[in-house]
């Protein structure tokens, strides 16, 4: 069976939601754990510091002096008005159906900044290279001046400032995209320019048409052209030193200093919907007692109103293209918020930073002797005192490489008496590295945060004396309040209400339930559709009641879907869609594949799709019909409606994915609503009178689940974004009940049983994805 729809879906909605969430959490290891950076070292320890000021980079804006860019546009950034140019006119061009749009370019003294989109792009051209096959994609894009010569893209983050570039959207989602690109800026006598990309993004080389050269012109920009107001901030200084026996709170300003640190807004910029605030966390050699150290995590500010309401925010890339050398003891930041309405004044807040001392390095010898042989195991035992910590160095290993790498690695295996803490090795005397030809990945296994590995690539096998080093890194947390203020302009806006107020599974209650078993509501029961995760390839199936008991084995097997009267299976294996028959046995294939399967009301059809398309068949494979979707190539079933004829679908857009009804016998389609998940998943209740489905909030780390009628109305938040939630959830027979699939730290699945409109919860007593409730 064809496995892409699950890399579909995550790559095609990756702009739609957190990075840090899975697709399928069924199949992840950990849903709502995020890694420390430490952690991350200890997976890839090569990419160590070339990570750790990426992810730095990545997650901050630069703010510039506004004494010097003077106008701000969203989605663009600080410019120089008094030397702007923009486009004259839109340039597009078309090759084998695929259009390349310029849609947007704006050059001053500082910077030349072009916005382009694409459309036509399929993903069976995106997919063409294979999964995962290591083919690059995408090509350098460079920018050609009328006397031939090219400019390189500039250094640092280039990529569209979401959400300041809304705006701009492509019409059938990803793999088209809009694409951000910097570069040096240009003579003020050249106003002709061409772009170059000879492979467009997120296709491999030869899938689809090539070497776009795109000319346009330049023009001085109209004088109504709209700048975003800035509020710039004078620096005011206010020491916050604690004080023995102090209770007063100091007094605020837009700069705090605390323990080395200084925390700074430069200013605010006003948008239509919300404001962006720009600063910087500054820094100097005396937090880390160690001497040296740098920031392993971005430094997110609270943000809160003074009556303490906390205010969402969310990052924002303003105008990061300085080199990385820029970011030495130096973090700047931008964040938003989607609201011009609070109750004054506005305060940002620190409590904490989480830093990482780097230790001086320790030596050893190793003598590998004149023969070494690869599994050679070495045991040490050796002890190193690192800043008042002990890390020993247990064994060293040889080993084989990857296929993809031709030479010998050392493992050196390490243990420490504190959590987190890692350490690199390398070699005195330098020595040729393994020669590679692609990436690998991190390892596996039972996570311990005081053991580590780290290694080095040998081109030939190591013999003799060799004289290593050791390079420590420490987590080491800096506490302490850093707190800045700004008072907004007044408004009649009503100040909003927080967007998780009122959810039926708050955290504190997920909590609490985690910890007990719960007896079953009055009333419930039923039969249940369980898929659990015992280690194979695919998934075990189980059917049971709905406390768990009378639990059946039905097979290893994917996408399963139990009947609505609760008599039979849709699953999807190797070779396509089979039903089963639970009282008989009985087992058949339908002759075709998919996924995402949903019995019709009555269990005489199936709607499933395989991701570019959707059909409906009958339970017995005839009458295979395909669902006109128009250009979408993403479609996700979300169930039928009670008169057995009109079914719910999500289809993805360039904003996400909006939900769709189609009457089978008319013909006739309807949009709904537009949801931004990465799977576009939702569930018809039985009744057909609401929908359940995961959406992005403003400021959170994680979905919401929802439930609303057809159309939107009445939305109400389930379980609020805190809650370590899946994206598919099941309505009750009933249409009074859902079971949310939740994921513990461990592993382990809880599912929830959630009254939507009465907002009784419980638990229930099953370590699995709950798929399917039935009578």
């Amino acid at each position: 069976m064809n496995k892409n729809y699950r890399d579909i879906l995550d790559s095609a909605a990756s702009p739609h939601i957190p990075d840090n969430l899975n697709l399928f959490p069924r199949v992840a290891a950990r849903l709502n754990q995020r890694k420390t950076f430490m952690q991350t070292l200890r997976a890839r320890p090569a990419l160590a510091i070339l990570l750790a000021f990426l992810a730095l980079l990545l997650l901050t804006g630069v703010s510039y002096a506004i004494g010097r860019l003077t106008g701000f546009i969203p989605g663009i950034g600080f410019v120089q008005k008094d030397s702007l140019r923009v486009l004259a006119e839109s340039v597009s061009q078309t090759q084998d159906g695929i259009t390349v749009s310029i849609e947007q370019v704006f050059v001053d003294s500082e910077r030349t900044i072009i916005i382009y989109k694409t459309e036509g792009l399929t993903i069976a051209a995106a997919n063409s290279g294979g999964e995962g096959g290591g083919n690059p994609f995408g090509s350098v894009q460079l920018l050609r001046l009328p006397d031939g010569s090219t400019l390189e893209e500039s250094t640092g983050y280039t990529g569209a400032p979401e959400p300041l570039l809304d705006s701009i959207k492509t019409e059938g989602g990803w793999p088209n995209y809009v694409a951000r690109l910097v570069y040096p800026p240009i003579s003020s006598d050249v106003n002709e320019l061409t772009l170059l990309i000879p492979v467009l993004q997120n296709m491999p080389i030869g899938a689809a048409a090539e070497n776009w050269e795109i000319t346009f012109h330049l023009k001085p920009a109209p004088a109504d052209i709209t700048y975003a107001p800035v509020i710039e901030f004078t620096p005011a200084p206010q020491e916050v030193t604690p004080v023995a026996g102090e209770t007063s709170t100091p007094a605020l300003s837009n700069i705090a200093t605390l323990n080395g640190f200084t925390f700074q807004l430069d200013n605010v910029i006003e948008l239509e919907d919300g404001y962006v605030l720009t600063g910087n966390l500054s820094w100097d050699d005396s937090v880390f007692p160690s001497g040296k150290g740098m920031i392993s995590e971005a430094v997110i500010p609270v943000l809160t109103d003074a009556s303490g309401q906390e205010i969402p925010i969310e990052i924002v890339h303003v105008d990061a293209h300085k080199p990385f050398s820029f970011y030495e003891n130096n973090m700047p930041w931008s964040y938003r918020t989607n609201s011009k309405a609070f109750v004054a004044p506005l305060t940002l807040s620190v409590s904490s930073i989480n830093t990482t001392l780097i230790a001086p390095a320790s030596d050893f010898e190793v003598d590998f002797g004149s023969s070494p042989q690869i599994g050679q195991i070495r045991d040490v035992n050796q002890d190193f005192v690192v800043e008042g910590h002990t890390i020993r160095l247990l064994s060293i290993k040889l080993v084989t490489l990857p296929d993809t790498c031709q030479g010998v690695g050392v493992n050196f295996n390490f243990s420490s008496d504190f959590p987190d803490i890692y350490a690199d090795v390398t070699d005195v005397l330098a020595q040729p590295p393994a020669i590679c030809s692609g990436g690998g990945g991190g390892g596996g296994g039972v996570y311990d945060p005081k053991i580590f590995s780290t290694g080095v690539t040998n081109k030939d096998m190591p013999t003799g004396l060799h004289h290593y080093f050791i390079n420590t890194y420490i987590p080491y947390v800096v506490n302490g309040l850093l707190q800045v203020t700004w008072t907004p302009p007044l408004t009649s806006e009503p100040v909003p209400i927080p967007s998780a107020a009122g959810a039926c599974l708050t955290l504190d209650k997920w909590n609490q339930l985690s910890a007990r078993n719960d007896s079953l509501p009055s009333g419930l029961g039923g039969k249940i559709l369980t898929e659990g995760n015992e280690g194979g390839l695919w998934p075990t199936i189980y059917v049971s009641n709905l406390d768990g008991t009378n639990s059946r084995k039905i097979r290893t097997a994917t996408w399963p879907s139990l009947s609505t009267d609760g008599t039979r299976l849709a699953y999807s294996v190797e070779d396509g869609i089979h039903i089963h028959n639970l009282s008989s046995g009985e087992n058949y294939a339908i002759g075709s594949d998919g996924y995402r399967i949903i019995w019709s009301p009555d269990n005489t059809r199936l709607m499933y799709t395989n991701a570019s398309n959707l059909f409906i068949a009958n339970v017995d494979g005839s009458g295979l019909r395909k669902i006109d979707t128009g250009s979408a190539q993403v479609i996700s079933p979300a169930g039928w409606l009670p008169d057995n004829q009109t079914i719910v679908y999500s289809v993805m857009g360039g904003d996400g994915f909006t939900f769709t009804t189609h009457n089978l016998q008319s013909s006739e389609t309807k949009k709904l609503f537009t949801i931004q998940n990465k799977a576009g998943f939702g569930a018809i209740s039985p009744n057909g009178q609401w929908i359940v489905f995961a959406d992005r909030i403003f400021g959170a780390n994680n979905w919401g689940i929802f439930i609303s009628r057809l159309d939107g109305s009445e939305r109400r938040m389930v379980a609020e974004p805190e809650v370590p939630t899946g994206f598919s959830s099941v309505w009750s027979p009933d249409s009074q009940w859902l079971v949310i699939t939740t994921l513990k730290n461990d592993g382990s699945y809880i599912p929830v049983l959630v009254n939507p409109f009465t907002c009784e919860v419980a638990r229930l007593n099953i370590n699995g994805t709950i798929e399917g409730w039935s009578p």
